[in-house]
């Protein structure tokens, strides 16, 4: 990405030409606090009935400017994608392979799947959307403190929680759709059984429990701006529900101690729903439950990061080595 030091003070369309359209980040960041900025021929500043300026509006072009800036400067990762895409493929073949010498346990024993590779497939493909909601997010905001993107950022005319949903969103977004592909291939050529899925309930529980990891990625983006240390919070938390969701084996395995823990978090709701819709089980009473969870997560995280860019700028460290 051009640094931002390099633009000349009429922005980025300036340096491609008197007729070039500016891009999304060019835009945003055109735009001071107190300053005006035309849309489609309405005022960017316009008020609310009440006097005030509107958050929500001012939230949601800041938001579609930063998606603008990851499109654009994304689609040279191509090769990263696929790449990616096929280490978590020989992942799963491992695991395939590793099913197959695998004692078979008592029927029940791993949540409604036909084998342990079921199981534990439904398990990795989840557990991939877990990592983009939590390092993949987190890792995205330590460089956009290192670039100083972040504090320019937070000094536009925007919320702050719409910076962290978007900075969140992208990667987010990417692992769901990489996930939806692994569900694919692993039905289409690894032998997973989804005779009797129900892909309705497939697809609505993919979303929301994508969805439930999201405010968990926000939050500990909010921990890694206001006092660092995001990134090995983040590692240990994947750890931790990973072990403690039944991604690799079911949580009645563990220690009865472990069971109410394991019971309440959204996670192993949300990787039990998904493996029961992919068997034909039901699936409805989960996805209200994760819908209701992340309605009241989802706004409690990104009130989190505002504030952590608040106690940041205060503090001085929007920006670090």
């Amino acid at each position: 990405m051009r640094g931002f030091d390099e633009l000349p003070a009429g922005g980025g369309a300036a340096a491609d030409g008197p007729g070039a359209e500016p891009s999304g980040i060019d835009v945003l960041l055109a735009s001071r606090p107190g300053a005006r900025v035309a849309e489609d021929g309405v005022d960017g500043d316009r008020r609310t009935r009440g006097g005030a300026p509107s958050q929500w509006r001012a939230g949601g072009r800041g938001m579609l400017a930063l998606l603008r800036r990851d499109l654009t400067e994304r689609r040279g990762l191509r090769l990263s994608f696929l790449l990616g895409l096929l280490f978590g493929l020989l992942n799963l073949l491992v695991f395939l392979f590793v099913s197959r010498v695998l004692t078979p346990v008592p029927a029940g024993g791993l949540e409604r799947a036909a084998s342990y590779f079921d199981f534990v497939a439904v398990g990795i493909v989840f557990l991939l959307v877990l990592q983009a909601a939590t390092l993949q997010v987190v890792a995205r905001v330590v460089t956009e403190q290192r670039d100083g993107t972040l504090e320019l950022l937070a000094a536009q005319p925007v919320p702050g929680w719409s910076v962290g949903l978007e900075l969140a969103g992208y990667p987010f977004a990417f692992a769901l759709l990489r996930a939806a592909l692994y569900l694919a291939l692993l039905a289409g050529f690894f032998g997973l059984h989804v005779g009797h899925a129900d892909w309705p309930g497939v697809t609505v529980m993919l979303a929301l429990a994508a969805l439930c990891t999201l405010p968990i990625g926000v939050a500990l983006m909010g921990i890694g701006v206001a006092i660092g240390y995001g990134d090995p919070a983040a590692r240990l938390l994947v750890v931790a529900l990973s072990f403690l969701s039944g991604t690799y084996f079911p949580p009645s395995a563990l220690p009865h101690v472990l069971h109410p823990v394991c019971a309440v978090l959204p996670t192993r709701i949300a990787l039990d729903g998904l493996r029961h819709a992919l068997t034909g089980g039901g699936w409805r009473g989960t996805a209200a439950v994760l819908a209701g969870t992340t309605a009241v997560l989802l706004p409690l995280s990104a009130w989190i990061f505002d504030r952590a860019l608040w106690i940041a700028r205060r503090r001085g460290v929007l920006t670090r080595d």
